[in-house]
C-alpha cells in the first residue's frame, strides 16, 4: 500500500522536512489560491525528491495557463503527471491535449457530484477521459466507486469533506480576488447542536474528523492530511 501526504502549494517549506511518504500531493481540492505555480511545482520536485501529484479544485479560467505550463514543463510519456481533477473543464483539457503525458484521478468534490450516475455512464466517462483513479474520504464514496472495474481508489484521512465554499471565510473575499494565505496551518472548530459532530473549517472546506480506515474496499493508496492548529 502506497502512502502520500498532502501539502498546500503556496508557500512551500524552506527546506525538505523529511516527510515519510511515497509521494507528495501538492495543491488543494478546496481552494485554488493554494495551488502551486509552475515555479513552485518545479521547486517541489527538487525539494522533496518524490513523485508529485498535482491537486486541483474547482477552477476559474485564470488558473488554466499555469496548469498547462506545469504539464508542458514537467510531464512526459515516461513520467506522466498525475492530476487530481475536480473541474470538468480540466478533465476535458487533459483528455483532449495531454492524455499521453498525464493520468487523471477523480477528485473528491467531482466524485461526490457524479456518484448518482449509473455505472455504465461512469465507466464510459472514465474511459473517454482517461480517469484511472478516484479520491475518497468516506466509506460511502469508497463503496460507490469500488463497484467499478479497473479503477484504483485513494483514501484520505483523517478529515472527510462535508462542504466547500468559494467565498473565503478567512479573508472575506471571493476566491481568485487575491490571497494573503491567512488560513495556512489553521482551522476553526464549528459546533452547533444540530450537528452530529463538530466541523472543522480548513482553507475553504468544511470537514469532519475521522482517522479510521474502512475495513473493506479496494484501497491501494492512503493520503494523510497534516494536523492543523486549532
Amino acid at each position: 500500500m502506497k502512502t502520500g501526504i498532502i501539502l498546500n502549494g503556496r508557500p512551500l517549506p524552506g527546506k525538505n522536512p523529511g516527510l515519510k511518504a511515497d509521494m507528495i500531493y501538492l495543491g488543494s481540492e478546496f481552494c485554488q489560491n493554494l495551488l502551486p505555480g509552475p515555479a513552485e511545482f518545479g521547486r517541489a520536485l527538487k525539494l522533496f525528491g518524490k513523485p508529485i501529484v498535482l491537486v486541483t479544485p474547482f477552477l476559474t479560467d485564470a488558473l488554466f495557463p499555469d496548469i498547462e505550463t506545469i504539464i508542458r514543463k514537467h510531464a512526459g510519456k515516461k513520467n506522466r503527471l498525475e492530476i487530481v481533477a475536480n473541474d470538468l473543464g480540466l478533465v476535458h483539457l487533459a483528455a483532449k491535449k495531454y492524455s499521453s503525458v498525464t493520468s487523471l484521478s477523480l477528485g473528491r468534490l467531482l466524485a461526490d457530484f457524479l456518484k448518482p450516475a449509473t455505472d455504465a455512464f461512469l465507466e464510459k466517462f472514465f474511459s473517454k477521459n482517461g480517469i484511472e483513479r478516484v479520491e475518497t474520504d468516506s466509506p460511502e464514496l469508497l463503496h460507490r466507486y469500488a463497484r467499478l472495474k479497473n479503477l484504483a481508489c485513494t483514501y484520505h484521512i483523517p478529515y472527510a469533506h462535508m462542504a466547500v465554499t468559494r467565498y473565503c471565510p478567512w479573508e472575506n473575499h471571493w476566491v481568485g480576488e487575491g490571497c494573503r494565505h491567512a488560513c495556512l496551518g489553521k482551522s476553526k472548530k464549528l459546533a452547533e447542536p444540530r450537528l452530529r459532530q463538530p466541523l472543522l473549517l480548513m482553507n475553504c472546506g468544511y470537514f469532519a474528523e475521522d482517522g479510521k480506515l474502512p475495513k473493506s474496499g479496494r484501497i491501494d493508496r492512503i493520503v494523510y492530511s497534516p494536523s492543523v492548529n486549532r
